[in-house]
């Protein structure tokens, strides 16, 4: 069931995300979209690495020539799979925040600060 629920996260950014290209209807662009999905994919991405790391002291077995505290199992798949949902996730909450305006950007208070042009 869980499984469902990530691909249905998937499935829906990447819905969403294509359907700008056609109707254009609020703040989030195309490319604004691919922009802040990559940028949080590689960002998620640096906090998922570190889990589940076991070194290879830790499991005693070392290959000779190689860091002792290199991974041993890195669960790279796993981790990839984990980021992209998390960044979905992450970026339909930004989709839904900026397409409803529950944020005001005009009204934060360093706006003023950045000139006409904005």
């Amino acid at each position: 069931m869980w499984r469902y629920a990530q691909m249905f996260i998937v499935a829906l950014s990447l819905v969403l995300l294509f359907a700008q290209l056609f109707v254009r209807s609020g703040e989030v662009g195309f490319v604004e979209g691919i922009v802040v999905w990559l940028i949080s994919w590689w960002i998620i991405l640096f906090m998922v690495l570190p889990l589940k790391v076991k070194g290879q002291f830790e499991t005693g077995e070392v290959v000779p020539g190689s860091e002792p505290g290199a991974p041993s199992v890195p669960l790279l798949k796993y981790k990839a799979w984990l980021t992209t949902v998390l960044a979905s996730g992450f970026w339909l909450i930004f989709f839904a925040v900026m397409e409803l305006g529950l944020i005001d950007i005009d009204a934060l208070p360093f706006m003023d600060q950045l000139g006409p042009q904005w």
